[in-house]
């Protein structure tokens, strides 16, 4: 089982501190959409020492789903995101800093970074502050409950569908990293690549009934594994919690795609979550 971001009352205390300061949230402000629809929005402001990120909630009554847009430099997928709330409703978390893929711990002019998408669980965390050259006990301490404050606002519950939006760049990832022998084949149960689908645009679950409704309409897409690698990302939360999770890739640029593929989704989660409970 994949630990889950608990923390002690004395590493609590010292973190508070000196550590994460979260902003009082802000009002709920109308956000216009394209189609007229509004999406009440707050933001709320984290502190990773001397670094402030800020976390984007939007949202709006509908559906139940959250969208959870963990990269900074992945906008189309979080323009995506919101077009899809102004039409069905749910809820996207959004961060927001400035500086591209990466989260940064800043003090006296150290930046020190790691990758959000793989702070959810201590080794994945572990692993991301060293390939960043940024491990010290005091970075883990501060990326680690900066990684429970989000997941809190996320509020991962079983048989929640949780979706992850993010883009990529031209070969760089695509589904064929999640055949057996590649980058993610170690965390893949079953793959289907379609020839006349963008290899770049492609979905990762660990719902059965996702992957098979998906792949039935034409997309790329890749099963979990019941017990993938810890590399801690939100898939990885998500899963050890019972939820209900979806990747969804596409390439920088490909809002249309990226669209489509969100609908698809959205029309699947009710049997996803059917399905979770037999």
């Amino acid at each position: 089982m994949l630990k889950t971001l608990r923390r002690s009352a004395t590493l609590v205390a010292l973190l508070s501190a000196v550590l994460l300061a979260q902003g009082a949230a802000a009002p709920a402000l109308p956000v216009e959409g394209t189609d007229g629809a509004d999406l009440a929005h707050e933001t709320r402001t984290l502190l990773l020492e001397e670094e402030k990120v800020w976390v984007d909630i939007y949202q709006r009554a509908g559906e139940t789903i959250i969208f959870v847009s963990l990269h900074d430099n992945e906008n189309t997928a979080a323009q995506a995101a919101r077009a899809y709330l102004r039409s069905h409703g749910g809820r996207l978390v959004e961060l927001r800093h400035g500086r591209g893929r990466e989260v940064v711990i800043r003090r006296q002019g150290r930046l020190d970074r790691f990758d959000p998408n793989r702070m959810f669980t201590d080794a994945g965390l572990r692993r991301s502050l060293a390939y960043f050259r940024s491990y010290s006990d005091d970075n883990f301490a501060i990326a680690s409950e900066f990684a429970r404050q989000i997941a809190t606002l996320i509020d991962v519950q079983a048989d929640q569908v949780i979706v992850a939006v993010h883009n990529n760049t031209p070969g760089k990832l695509t589904i064929l990293d999640f055949r057996p022998g590649q980058l993610y084949g170690d965390a893949t149960q079953e793959v289907v690549v379609h020839p006349s689908a963008d290899p770049d645009d492609f979905f990762f679950t660990n719902s059965e009934e996702a992957f098979r409704g998906l792949t039935r309409q034409g997309f790329n897409a890749a099963l979990m594994k019941a017990q993938p690698p810890d590399i801690g990302t939100l898939g990885n939360l998500v899963n050890s919690a019972g939820g209900i999770f979806v990747l969804v890739e596409a390439e920088h640029g490909h809002l249309h795609e990226q669209l489509q593929m969100l609908e698809a989704v959205g029309q699947l989660a009710p049997d996803m979550v059917k399905s979770a409970h037999r």
